[in-house]
């Protein structure tokens, strides 16, 4: 017998039971609800199951009755349905059934208690706020719903409690936590599950930086050590601002867990007789202390292409030459100072990452993270934990009038002040902004806000928003800022992706109950599906046919 707690093994002794027992434990199958009454012996000592929780008893039916039977199954129940995700998806409440699916389910429901009581302890006040809310979509398309007792307006799915919770500051809730759903109508992948997802979400009252550091650290810790005590902490909160990130990594999540740093090498090929070389904006290098085979290179190669990149140059440093695919056109001069600048030694492999700026770091972080995975570059149960700061406050864009947009929350404040407002051009402005990341995945963003409703103004407007918009679209806020306003500062833990992370899981989706598919479908219940024409008129609204 099976259930959430385990296995038993239940006998029946043909010779000791009536025909009738005998002839229904005959007739059982797999996924059969039976009710059974026994009595419980100790197994002989030649049978004992030390694998088995129940290995030293067994137990002997007296009776049997079939509660429900199981038509055949559309995939079997063990370790590997072997069948698709579609498959599985569509009949999830057998593939609960499974351990594995069944395991990480009991490990959320232990991760939701962890976090309630581990912030309740803190004086952090739980606060669910509303779901229904209005349409402010800075991050992402919105779920809109039509109201049927205001008809031709919507509500929103919010797509982060973010004004509620610097609300609640206003109001005095300096502590505040939630386990909050967000929605957003983004592409899925495979760390970012369709439609809905779940943050840690916590706002304080009167911190700086270092006291929101301190927070999500000892969270982290304890978490870890409680939960996932197999799992070491390699890489201990370490800080890299963003523009040393993307330098030396090509990447604001970086892996830190292994070193291949991204060296920038287009001073030594400035006379090379290699025109690609010597006239490519830019050429960065990185290590792998390995030399992979013809086979592995050739793959290596295919995957840079397959992402954009037209090739893949390199040399290998052996105990008497160097070789590689670029080696017989070097100088050895510049093969003397790629050596030195890569700190080479015997048996390195040394790569060349070739193309325009932007393309390169790119690529490289996509790269990076391949050489990882392909040579085995870092133990699976070590976590490396990097805080990004100094984000930039802006970034260009061609599509807005004024050519800029946020970079990320608009409600964060300024790096070094308020008075940089008016002394600093917009691109050259930092964010208190600041990522948590992981293993190459970003687990938390926050930032310490804006609370003066003044400079928030000057933000927008150098963001191009007119006066009149930035009162329409966020006037509750505008409006409460100036009723006395304390510092204040925030971060969010994406619960779905830390816990995919700690279970090892390659897809977000295994971290729910009844997930969303990767084209943001419920294949269970069969959603999104079509509405009554009825429905859609009690809210005066009508389909409108697509053009081809």
């Amino acid at each position: 017998m099976r259930d959430r707690y385990g296995i038993t093994q239940v006998t029946i002794d043909p010779s000791d039971v009536s025909v009738e027992l005998a002839t229904i434990a005959e007739s059982l199958k797999n996924e059969f609800v039976i009710k059974v009454h026994w009595s419980v012996v100790a197994r002989p000592d030649n049978m004992v199951n030390k694998d088995m929780k129940t290995w030293d008893i067994e137990i002997h039916a007296t009776s049997v009755e079939i509660l429900s039977k199981s038509k055949e199954l559309p995939f079997n129940m063990w370790e590997d349905p072997k069948t698709s995700e579609e498959n599985r998806f569509m009949y999830r409440y057998l593939d609960i059934r499974r351990k594995p699916v069944l395991d990480n389910i009991m490990f959320r429901a232990q991760m939701n208690h962890f976090t309630r009581n581990r912030f309740t302890k803190e004086w952090f006040l739980e606060v669910q706020t509303p779901i229904f809310t209005v349409s402010s979509p800075e991050w992402a398309r919105d779920y809109l719903i039509p109201s049927r007792v205001n008809q031709g307006q919507f509500y929103a799915l919010p797509q982060a409690p973010q004004q509620y919770k610097q609300l609640l500051m206003v109001g005095w809730v300096d502590k505040y936590f939630q386990i909050a759903p967000c929605f957003r109508d983004e592409d899925p992948r495979a760390d970012r599950h369709s439609c809905e997802f779940y943050q840690i979400d916590c706002e304080m009252s009167f911190v700086e930086k270092e006291d929101v550091y301190t927070v999500a650290e000892w969270y982290i810790r304890d978490m870890t050590s409680q939960m996932v005590p197999h799992k070491t902490i390699q890489i201990d909160f370490v800080r890299l601002s963003y523009a040393d990130a993307m330098d030396t990594y090509g990447s604001d999540k970086p892996d830190l867990r292994f070193d291949c740093k991204m060296i920038d090498v287009k001073d030594i090929f400035g006379s090379s007789e290699l025109d690609f070389l010597r006239t490519a904006v830019s050429v960065k290098a990185i290590k792998l202390w390995s030399h992979p085979t013809r086979k592995e290179l050739d793959a290596l190669t295919k995957f840079v292409q397959n992402i954009g990149l037209g090739w893949l140059a390199y040399i290998q440093i052996k105990e008497d030459t160097i070789s590689g695919s670029i080696a017989n056109k070097m100088s050895q001069q510049e093969k003397d100072l790629i050596v030195e600048s890569m700190w080479g030694a015997v048996w390195d492999t040394i790569f060349l990452l070739v193309w325009d700026q932007k393309t390169v770091v790119s690529v490289w972080a996509k790269f990076r993270n391949h050489l990882r995975d392909t040579f085995d570059l870092v133990d699976k149960d070590a976590l490396g934990f990097v805080w990004i700061e100094d984000f930039p406050f802006f970034e260009e864009d061609e599509t807005k009038p004024s050519g800029l947009e946020f970079a990320h929350n608009p409600f964060s404040n300024i790096k070094w002040g308020h008075e940089t407002v008016d002394t600093l051009p917009p691109l050259e402005r930092e964010t208190t902004q600041y990522d948590l990341t992981c293993n190459w995945y970003e687990i938390l963003s926050g930032s310490i806000r804006n609370h003066n409703p003044d400079v928030l103004l000057k933000a927008f407007e150098a963001a191009g928003y007119e006066l009149q918009d930035i009162k329409k679209r966020f006037w509750t806020m505008y409006e409460a800022l100036q009723y006395w306003c304390p510092p204040h500062g925030w971060f969010a833990f994406g619960f779905d992706r830390l816990m995919m992370i700690l279970r090892d899981e390659p897809n977000i989706r295994e971290c729910y109950a009844f997930p969303k598919s990767g084209r943001a479908q419920d294949l269970m219940m069969w959603a999104p599906s079509n509405v009554d024409p009825k429905e859609l008129d009690i809210l005066g609204l009508e389909m409108k046919k697509k053009e081809e």
